[in-house]
């Protein structure tokens, strides 16, 4: 079982032509997963060969592979806040959480589009990240060497289209061939060292302080080369990433934290809204654009079901306490109201057309009838509705009536 999780993850990586026709080698692929458990459905035709790949779907994949097949272990202290993920159910929310802890998907934002297809450039760099770590970062655009580094080891073959979204059915093709791959390694004719090199951090005080703290990268187990720093000095509290790797190029990382810089500034943090125009339905603020880690939050949204304020509240690692008011007068949920003057008004003897006026709003309005007119034409007795429609889409109506026209 290991071994074909191996396959399940690795494999999205290579592209082929993309094609609606089942040729010979996509008939394998299905038949191999079929086979082996990967989908259930036959035949073919039902087994969504064409489907696209989302985020949330991918978070899981991804969270598995790294954890159960590379042996990762996710940074559960990370803070990972997400303002589109709450439809999504609780098995999903914790995956995408994990990818987040992994250092795999979407770090350091606050928006995780769950349901948004995974494109070529997405997909390469997150499985990048999960065997090389961040050695493919720091690139203009972000996915280059991610898709170089994957190209070079045969993991992907085309990376000229970094826009396409990843289908199922490259999945279940790249499946069997790594299962190919994997067997052939598995001869015995190649060493091959798969153990990821550690380290230690040694810091200049563990104390409080308010001046600078250094870490040093140091008790290697074994000779590194591609480090992107043997030091580090923190002007505030926060992590970093030494970066590294070892001869047979296996990647390994270690996380320096320090929270000893004695901090004395408020942490302050941004609102935004569902909606910022008027409306008849309830406006949820989001807490958003944090200006360090917080903790100790009394709420990340809040929904209004009317005009009023909500204030959060929160605090940074050092117990400073900050706060930011959301305020809301944009919900209108009432009806709106119109009079109609008669012209003329009521008499003993009216023979001429008579003109219904609608007046006295008691908001900004739009007719949604009569052509879009405020005045309407009787040339008998009779009636009229004027039907109309407020800024916050609530509707009302008015009605005139003419019973005193005599006629020529």
């Amino acid at each position: 079982m290991k071994k074909y999780l191996i396959l399940v993850w690795i494999l999205f990586a290579s592209v082929f032509a993309f094609g609606f026709s089942y040729d010979a080698e996509l008939e394998w692929a299905y038949n191999y997963a079929y086979n082996v458990g990967i989908t259930t459905m036959t035949p073919i035709e039902n087994a969504n060969m064409n489907g696209k790949l989302i985020r949330a779907h991918m978070a899981k994949m991804m969270s598995n592979y790294a954890t159960e097949i590379l042996e990762l272990t996710p940074d559960t202290s990370k803070v990972c806040d997400y303002d589109d993920i709450e439809n999504q159910n609780e098995e999903l929310k914790w995956f995408i959480i994990q990818s987040c802890q992994l250092w795999l998907m979407w770090v350091g934002i606050d928006s995780f589009d769950p349901e948004g297809t995974v494109t070529r450039a997405q997909f390469g760099t997150v499985l990048s990240r999960a065997i090389y770590w961040e050695i493919n970062n720091w690139w203009e655009p972000y996915y280059v060497n991610h898709l170089n580094a994957l190209k070079t080891d045969w993991i992907m073959n085309v990376i000229n289209n970094p826009s396409m979204n990843e289908i199922r059915w490259y999945v279940m093709l790249m499946m069997k061939r790594a299962d190919e791959f994997v067997n052939n390694l598995n001869t015995g004719d190649i060493v091959i060292d798969l153990t990821a090199p550690t380290a230690n951090v040694a810091y200049s005080t563990t104390g409080s302080t308010t001046g600078t703290v250094t870490a040093y990268l140091t008790w290697r187990s074994e000779s590194i080369t591609g480090v992107n720093a043997y030091s580090h000095i923190f002007i505030e509290n926060g992590n970093f990433i030494f970066y590294f790797q070892d001869i047979a190029g296996n990647a390994g990382s270690v996380t320096a934290s320090v929270n000893n810089i004695a901090d004395a500034s408020n942490p302050t943090a941004n609102v935004v809204y569902s909606t910022t125009w008027a409306t008849n339905t309830d406006v949820i603020a989001y807490l958003t654009w944090r200006s360090e880690v917080i903790t100790g939050v009394n709420a990340y949204n809040h929904t209004f079901t009317g005009n009023g304020s909500f204030v959060f509240n929160f605090q940074d690692l050092s117990g400073n306490t900050g706060s930011v008011t959301a305020t809301v007068n944009r919900i209108d949920k009432t009806s709106p109201t119109a009079s109609v003057n008669l012209n003329p008004i009521e008499a003993d003897y009216i023979s001429w057309d008579i003109v219904a006026i609608l007046t006295w709003y008691s908001e900004n309005l739009t007719i949604t009838n009569n052509s879009g007119l405020n005045n309407y034409l009787f040339t008998g007795n009779g009636s009229f509705t004027f039907d109309f429609v407020d800024a916050a889409g609530n509707t009302g109506s008015t009605t005139a009536t003419v019973n005193y026209w005599t006629g020529s």
